[in-house]
């Protein structure tokens, strides 16, 4: 009969240090677990971040292109009105 009390006494220690040993392992691991968490999500933000910003460079570069084109529109309209300009100065 004593061996009956004995085995619940161990049974139920082993249970305990079972629980304390997942309360323990579970302590540590979910602080890990939350900032791979947080990880992730820096992340995600950073990646939308730069979409952002390379959809913006890319709009700056065309309107770049676009006051090219018309600077060098600009530019022949000078050019010729020199010309012109410099003919009706020779006459």
């Amino acid at each position: 009969m004593k061996e009956t009390s004995t085995q619940k006494f161990i049974s139920r220690t082993d249970v305990k240090i079972i629980a304390g040993i997942l309360v323990f392992v579970a302590g540590i691991v979910a602080p890990f677990y939350s900032i791979k968490q947080d990880v992730e999500l820096i992340k995600q933000n950073h990646y939308a971040h730069i979409e952002a910003m390379t959809k913006q460079i890319e709009r700056s570069n065309e309107e770049i292109n676009a006051l090219r084109v018309k600077q060098d529109k600009t530019m022949e309209i000078i050019i010729a009105n020199q010309t012109k300009l410099e003919i009706l100065m020779e006459e």
